[in-house]
C-alpha cells in the first residue's frame, strides 16, 4: 500500500488508530502484554509514616549518578514553517503517547528535548539537522511535528520513518527491521482534525454534511462540532475522540513502533498476517479495537520490548 524508501528507512501513511488507557474493548479480546506497569513507592525519608519509623540519615557521600532511563527518549522538533507547538503542547502529547505504549511495554516516552527549525527541506533534513547539532547527546528517536512531506501529515494525520545516524550512534533500542545505528522519526501534524466533516479540503467547513473522501468515503453523514471542528457525527463515541490530541498521540506511537516491525504494511492491526499471527479469524476487523492498538497489529509491541538493549 505505501512506498518503502532506500534509506534504510520504513515509510508509512495510516488512516488514524489510537489506544486507550482504560478497559480494552471486548471484541477481539486484547490484553496488555504486560500487565499494569505500577508501583507503590513509600515517601522519602519513611519507612512506615503512621508509625514514625524513619529511615537513617542520608550517608554524606556523593549521591550515584542517576541512571540511565531505560524509557525510549524522544526530541520534540517543531517544523515552525507549518505548525506552530508550544513545549507544553509538545510535552503534553508525548505524556499521553507514553501512557499509551505503556499498556503494552514497560517502556514509555520520555521527551528529552525540544526544538524549532525553520529552515524548511523535507522531514529527512531537519532529522539530520537536528542530528547534526546533537551527535553528543542524541535520543532514541525523534518527533517532528510538522504537515510532512509534500502535506502527507496533514492529510493523512502521520508517518514514520528511520534514517541512519551519525558514525558510533548505538541506539539503545534495536529495530529488527532498521538495525541498532537507526534513528527512530514520527511525523505527526499537532493540527490534524480526525474524521473532519464538510471541508472539502479546505480550512474551514462549507458543508453541514461530509463531502467526497471524507467519514470514511461516506457522503451525506452529518457534521456535527466536536473537539473544537467540524467532525463526522458517526465518529463521536470513537476512541480517539475522547479529547482533541488523542488521535495525535496515538500517531506518535504508530509511526515510532512501525518501524519495529518486520513486515512492512502487513504489520498493520487487521492485515491477513496480522490477523493468521494472532489467531484471529480472516477478515476480522473491529474498529475499536485497531484504535486500542494504535493501528498496530500487537505483536509489533512485543518486538519493541525485546529490542531493548540496556
Amino acid at each position: 500500500m505505501h512506498a518503502f524508501p532506500a534509506i534504510l528507512s520504513i515509510v508509512l501513511l495510516f488512516s488514524v488508530t489510537a489506544c486507550t488507557t482504560s478497559t480494552p474493548p471486548a471484541p477481539g479480546q486484547p490484553t496488555s502484554f504486560f500487565g499494569t506497569n505500577s508501583s507503590t513507592a513509600t515517601p522519602s525519608g519513611l519507612v512506615n509514616p503512621a508509625a514514625g519509623q524513619t529511615n537513617p540519615p542520608a550517608s554524606s557521600e556523593s549521591p550515584a549518578p542517576a541512571p540511565v532511563s531505560s524509557d525510549f527518549t524522544v526530541a520534540a522538533i517543531i517544523d515552525t514553517t507549518t505548525d506552530q507547538v508550544t513545549r507544553e503542547q509538545a510535552q503534553a502529547a508525548i505524556d499521553q503517547a507514553s501512557k499509551f505504549l505503556r499498556e503494552f511495554s514497560p517502556r514509555g516516552l520520555l521527551m528529552a528535548d525540544y526544538v524549532e527549525d525553520g529552515s524548511g527541506g523535507s522531514t529527512a533534513d531537519m532529522a539530520n539537522r537536528y542530528m547534526g547539532t546533537h551527535a553528543a547527546a542524541l535520543p532514541n528517536g525523534l518527533v517532528i511535528f510538522s504537515a510532512g512531506d509534500s502535506g502527507q501529515a496533514r492529510a493523512t494525520g502521520g508517518y514514520g520513518f528511520s534514517v541512519q545516524a551519525p558514525a558510533g550512534f548505538r541506539n539503545r533500542f534495536v529495530s529488527p527491521a532498521a538495525g541498532e545505528a537507526a534513528m527512530y522519526v514520527a511525523v505527526v501534524d499537532y493540527a490534524y482534525k480526525y474524521m473532519a466533516c464538510g471541508y472539502g479540503g479546505s480550512d474551514t467547513p462549507g458543508s453541514t454534511t461530509s463531502l467526497a473522501g471524507e467519514c470514511r468515503g461516506q457522503s451525506g453523514i452529518p457534521c456535527v462540532p466536536h473537539n473544537g471542528y467540524s467532525m463526522c457525527s458517526n465518529a463521536v463515541g470513537n476512541l480517539y475522540t475522547q479529547n482533541p490530541t488523542y488521535a495525535l498521540s496515538s500517531m506518535i506511537v504508530h509511526g515510532l513502533l512501525h518501524n519495529f516491525g518486520p513486515n512492512g504494511d502487513q504489520d498493520h492491526y487487521a492485515t491477513p498476517h496480522c490477523n493468521e499471527r494472532m489467531g484471529y479469524p480472516a477478515g476480522f476487523f473491529d474498529l475499536q479495537e485497531e484504535e486500542y492498538y494504535n493501528g498496530l497489529c500487537p505483536y509489533v509491541y512485543q518486538d519493541f520490548t525485546d529490542g531493548y538493549r540496556p
